[in-house]
């Protein structure tokens, strides 16, 4: 089992957990050295605190003491097919560090580490519905300028973790949100394309592009997605127009790589396909410059 150190320091980080001045500020030296008990002592009493700060602070503290020890190791299945382990969180606990959250954004409804510890929990406990609304919440309550900036890092997380269908939603409440945004029309267009609903990823990177014309991501996902589609002509427009946009050396050469086997073989044109592959691929993806085998002959 992951240490609950590692655990405790990303939720910990996720509530920017700085604490207010006096003996407050004790819970996160507690709790690192793995006295919960007096952690859940020293902070229980500031909830009642007349002092607002002190109550925003106990209810952080008391989030953590409730995760404290309560993730086990669980193996599951993804979208893709292939096994993910990650740590399972009791759900009594969740629900009980969630309870104290909320009841810190009734406190301080603009205070940004709270959303994000909220968002934080929802995740790794995998409660992908409630996540999606939780961020809906917090679009309509928190108006600070960070946004929509700090919510988009959630998309990217759970992208890495191949959760596709988590990001998609959570990118569709964003959109709902802040529309007209590159950046969030771009996501969308990547998650179904990569869940091969490319006819409908297509009109949101479309729209991308139509904002953020110079974007190179948005532009070759446009190219893949007519690709996928089966849209030979129009990928081949949009790869063209994606790859002069490239300022990355690494990722312009493995774009070309990438072209060049569309190249070979979706518009055919072998000698063009091994001239690029040859510039651009490692040697065992250069397929287009192999010789043809000869075909055998009847018998």
């Amino acid at each position: 089992m992951k240490s609950w150190l590692v655990g405790l320091a990303v939720i910990c980080a996720a509530l920017q957990c700085t604490g207010q001045q006096g003996s407050l500020t004790d819970w996160q030296k507690l709790i690192k050295n793995n006295d919960v008990d007096a952690a859940r002592k020293l902070c229980t009493p500031y909830e009642d605190s007349k002092v607002v700060a002190e109550q925003v602070e106990a209810e952080k503290c008391m989030a953590n003491v409730e995760l404290w020890g309560a993730d086990r190791v669980k193996t599951e299945k993804n979208d893709q097919g292939t096994f993910d382990i990650y740590d399972e969180w009791e759900p009594e606990s969740v629900d009980a560090a969630l309870k104290h959250l909320n009841r810190g954004l009734e406190l301080a409804p603009q205070d940004l580490s709270i959303y994000q510890g909220r968002l934080h929990i929802l995740e790794i406990s995998r409660r992908y519905k409630e996540m999606a609304k939780a961020l809906d919440e917090s679009c309509t309550t928190y108006h600070g300028k960070e946004a929509p900036d700090v919510w988009l890092v959630y998309a990217g997380e759970l992208n890495d973790q191949q959760q596709y269908q988590a990001a998609l939603d959570l990118s569709l409440v964003l959109d709902k949100h802040y529309p007209n945004n590159p950046d969030i029309l771009g996501n969308i267009g990547a998650f179904l394309d990569i869940m091969m609903r490319d006819l409908e990823a297509i009109p949101y990177l479309q729209r991308a592009i139509a904002l953020a014309p110079n974007d190179p991501i948005n532009t070759w996902d446009l190219g893949r997605a007519y690709d996928y589609a089966g849209q030979i002509k129009d990928a081949d427009t949009w790869y063209n127009k994606a790859l002069p946009l490239m300022t990355d050396p690494d990722q312009k050469k493995n774009s070309l790589c990438i072209y060049a086997e569309f190249v070979e073989k979706k518009l055919n044109d072998r000698p063009r396909a091994c001239e690029l592959q040859k510039a651009n691929c490692s040697p065992e993806k250069q397929t287009a410059c192999a010789t043809p085998s000869a075909p055998s002959s009847a018998k």
